[in-house]
């Protein structure tokens, strides 16, 4: 279970990150989506490998990791609710969204060009 330490430590940091209230700042709209996008992948990526290296991973459980990795985007986006200077923006979850599915994809690419049982 050492394998999910990685992935637990990173949604951890992702929840205090968006805990943080944020000040009013000029920035142009749509300037946190890559923020979004590049956490969410490495947590995807993160999560994708812990589950290849278990012994019995099937395409199944890559589909649950995707829908488990969608809820937590949209429970941190609710959870932003009630952060002063944030917001629940569903744009937002779609960069959370595309970062998780594009880092798992990734982990299954890395898993099987090095040769391990990716499926």
């Amino acid at each position: 279970m050492r394998r999910w330490l990685p992935p637990t430590l990173w949604a951890i940091l992702v929840v205090i990150s968006s805990s943080v209230p944020l000040p009013p700042i000029n920035a142009p709209p749509g300037a946190d989506k890559g923020v979004h996008t590049v956490l969410y992948l490495v947590l995807g990526f993160l999560s994708g490998r812990a589950l290849l290296r278990g012994k019995t991973a099937r395409v199944w459980h890559l589909l649950v990791l995707v829908v488990g990795l969608l809820a937590f985007g949209a429970l941190d986006e609710v959870h932003q609710l009630w952060i002063p200077g944030r917001t629940a923006d569903p744009i937002d979850w779609a960069a959370d969204a595309a970062g998780s599915v594009v880092g798992i994809a990734a982990s299954v690419a890395v898993t099987r060009a090095s040769g391990r049982r990716a499926t």
